[in-house]
């Protein structure tokens, strides 16, 4: 697969590469009925650049489930020095935005932390799709958390079990 880190992903929607930020989107649901929490977040080719056009585009939530309403921005606001303060406000709005802390806005933190990781962590976009049979393997065997996902590990993981491994 051959992904830049941290300049490529590969859409959610249609499984082709998103070669520039500027060519992606980011989509996820709220739930008005449980304040707004926020699920379902996925990458995915902004419409004009999605090879799905003129036809289609690579959009989960044209039509949000009964009861959710659906969100978005460009994936350019979501990378390098913005990255981090696009993604702590799903956490916490900070205590100059909220005076009282009412817990993070997303419903499942382990689907947050992996968007997370596949906007931040190097390398951590092309390793994803071997993890598992890495993992399978033993590879990850006595490790300890951080290591998985560090840089170097996650290489590793592509040069062992990735397509050409």
């Amino acid at each position: 697969m051959k992904l830049k880190p941290l300049e490529q992903w590969v859409c959610d929607f249609c499984g082709e590469v998103i070669e520039r930020p500027e060519q992606g989107w980011i989509e996820w649901l709220a739930d008005p009925s449980d304040g707004f929490r926020q699920e379902g977040f996925k990458i995915v080719h902004y419409a004009p650049y999605s090879p799905r056009k003129p036809r289609g585009r690579c959009y989960h939530y044209d039509n949000p489930p009964s009861g959710r309403r659906a969100l978005d921005i460009y994936l350019s606001e979501f990378v390098g020095e913005k990255a981090m303060p696009q993604l702590l406000v799903f956490v916490d709005g900070g205590p100059y935005r909220e005076k009282e802390y009412g817990g993070p806005r997303v419903k499942d933190l382990r689907e947050w932390a992996e968007l997370v990781r596949r906007l931040t962590i190097p390398y951590f976009e092309e390793a994803r799709f071997y993890m598992k049979r890495a993992d399978i393997s033993g590879f990850f065997a006595g490790a300890s958390e951080p290591w998985i996902y560090m840089p170097n590990t996650l290489k590793e993981v592509i040069r062992r079990y990735g397509d050409g491994g």
